[in-house]
């Protein structure tokens, strides 16, 4: 066999292997698996609609402990991120107990997302919530129809926010990023479409969320989760790979940037929504900058509110994945003596 066949019968290996995993790929994303475990989880949460919503999310709390116990591994990232995080501030045991409420919370975020539609089409929304202060300073914005540029954290309630906000008149955007599992997906989506926000899918998502604050309207988004080719910036002193589209929205529109957060006062019962800001830098440097400075700002104030109450964020997620080209994870001791001073 002369060299060309050797390099040809190589080359078709490489594409049929390419082939193969894509294949499995999708099977996993839209198989019969796919299928079969969204349906389970559909037909799980469906008792909790007749629930009262007190009950429904104490029982998320108790899925969130089952969560908890049952994955080994997430516990594992939680523990470290949270020493990444703090250092010798919390004790081991003291650490599982925000990493376990943290899932707790997350629980809670998926039963209030399968319960809103019917808060929102009974008027029961509007009497869970109430607005802080910066609320009603930002309306007036809104109402002109100028264009905001909201920024969020897996914090608190944070499928009731923008559902609020959609309930009492605000036209808002939402970019979102998939799950392994895209049959589910497909019904998170379909779910949070009723009387919610228009929704984006993360990738190409710029030119929709342009356009839309071009209109007058509001887009929100979530920067604290890990992104493969995002923007480096000090998360708890650790460099974390993070969406840049706040800061590259916040200079091409020139629109004004909130943090948007909400607490839970009561589960099921009270709910407070807030907007702190706005967010400014510095206007000098090149675009890229610039760019990097709204990213870090923005990313500074979720820090903040994380420290305000650790179990409200979602620990189990692995937030400093990516590294830096050529830097690996630093150990923890390390770590743990570049973060600890000042917590």
């Amino acid at each position: 066999m002369d060299a060309t066949s050797v390099k040809e019968n190589l080359t078709s290996k490489v594409d049929d292997s390419h082939r193969g995993r894509r294949r499995r790929r999708r099977s996993r994303r839209r198989g019969v698996f796919a299928h079969l475990s969204t349906l389970f989880i559909r037909l799980s949460l469906t008792p909790l609609l007749i629930a009262p919503p007190g009950f429904a999310l104490f029982c998320a709390r108790r899925l969130g402990d089952l969560i908890w116990w049952l994955l080994p591994q997430r516990r594992r990232i939680a523990d470290r991120n949270l020493r990444r995080a703090f250092g010798d501030r919390f004790s081991r045991r003291e650490r599982s107990k925000i990493g376990r409420r943290s899932v707790e919370n997350f629980a809670m975020t998926i039963v209030e997302g399968v319960l809103l539609p019917g808060w929102t089409r009974s008027g029961r929304l509007t009497r869970l919530v109430s607005e802080g202060p910066g609320v009603s300073k930002v309306l007036p914005i809104h109402l002109r129809g100028d264009p905001i540029v909201f920024f969020a954290g897996h914090l608190g309630a944070w499928e009731v926010g923008v559902r609020h906000l959609v309930r009492v008149g605000w036209r808002i955007g939402v970019p979102y990023r998939s799950t392994k599992n895209e049959v589910l997906q497909d019904w998170i989506v379909r779910n949070r479409a009723i009387e919610g926000p228009e929704q984006f899918h993360r990738k190409g998502a710029l030119r929709s969320l342009v356009r839309l604050l071009r209109e007058g309207a509001a887009v929100t988004m979530f920067l604290d989760q890990n992104e493969r080719h995002g923007e480096f910036v000090d998360f708890f002193g650790i460099p974390a790979a993070t969406v840049s589209t706040l800061g590259l929205l916040a200079e091409r529109i020139g629109a004004p940037v909130y943090l948007q957060i909400v607490r839970r006062i009561q589960p099921g019962s009270k709910y407070r929504i807030e907007f702190e800001g706005p967010l400014s830098i510095d206007s000098g440097g090149s675009h890229e900058e610039r760019v990097h400075a709204w990213t870090q700002a923005a990313t500074r104030r979720i820090e903040e509110k994380i420290r305000e109450k650790p179990d409200d964020w979602l620990w189990i997620h692995d937030r400093w994945r990516t590294r830096p080209e050529g830097e690996g994870v630093a150990p923890f001791q390390s770590e743990i003596g570049q973060n600890s001073h000042g917590h």
